[in-house]
């Protein structure tokens, strides 16, 4: 189904907001992967949660129970620092093997009580802000194994690139001189309409230090010529994982 069986939890302190009704029907909960270097598709969200605590109990029901222990995806919940352009307060991630893995947990949902619960609540606490679906790209810093806490930092980097072939090249070869304590992936984006992007590129690190204190790659300067002509930086936020199933 759509949450796994164990989970993680950290919870800071949120400013509270006033939230409209959520309008329309989410059968994945989401947003942009993160630290699984094998991840490879899943849907993203954006949302501004009024009551994190019932929404994180919600989902803690959900995934107790029958239809909860069902599926493969990993679910990551994230708490916003710094959202740039987005006016949210959480970014959720729903991680599958592949679209029919998707497909399957979306037939399931759409004739699950369990999930129809779990809307009857978070639709009184919730808004959508924006929403994609994501596949990898196959292309990381290959250093997955230096995150190692539970509540990492996450830098979200949203483009749109005009010659994805080219992009790919460079962003690969940046990551190939990669050797400090940040984690990179470069995501292909669906679903982000005109003027939204074509691409996320996700930095994970431990600590505030390590993701935004750290000096730049070898190479950076070169990957910035290389690609200035190609893409162009929509927007970037920053967030700490609070939340995950596996």
């Amino acid at each position: 189904m759509l949450f796994y069986k164990r989970s993680t939890f950290f919870l800071r302190t949120l400013k509270g907001q006033n939230i409209k009704r959520l309008t329309i029907l989410i059968s994945t909960l989401l947003f942009l992967p993160f630290q699984i270097a094998n991840a490879q598709v899943g849907q993203a969200f954006e949302l501004n949660i009024s009551n994190p605590l019932t929404f994180i109990q919600a989902m803690n029901n959900l995934n107790a129970s029958a239809s909860g222990q069902t599926g493969n995806p990993q679910v990551l919940l994230r708490a916003s620092l710094a959202n740039g352009e987005m006016d949210s307060t959480h970014n959720i991630a729903v991680v599958y093997d592949s679209f029919s893995s998707m497909d399957v947990n979306r037939r399931r949902n759409a004739t699950s009580q369990d999930w129809a619960n779990f809307l009857s609540v978070v639709n009184d606490i919730s808004t959508p802000v924006a929403e994609y679906v994501f596949s990898s790209t196959g292309i990381d810093t290959g250093n997955l194994s230096v995150v190692t806490s539970a509540n990492p930092y996450i830098l979200f980097i949203q483009l749109q690139v005009s010659d994805p072939t080219a992009y790919a090249e460079a962003f690969q070869k940046l990551s190939n001189s990669n050797n400090g304590n940040i984690y990179a992936h470069l995501y292909q984006i669906r679903g982000g309409g005109p003027n939204g992007p074509s691409h996320v590129v996700t930095q994970t690190a431990n600590s505030l230090e390590d993701l935004l204190g750290a000096a730049p790659n070898p190479g950076f300067e070169e990957f910035l010529e290389e690609v200035s002509e190609i893409r162009t930086v929509l927007g970037t936020g920053v967030y700490q994982q609070i939340m995950a199933w596996e």
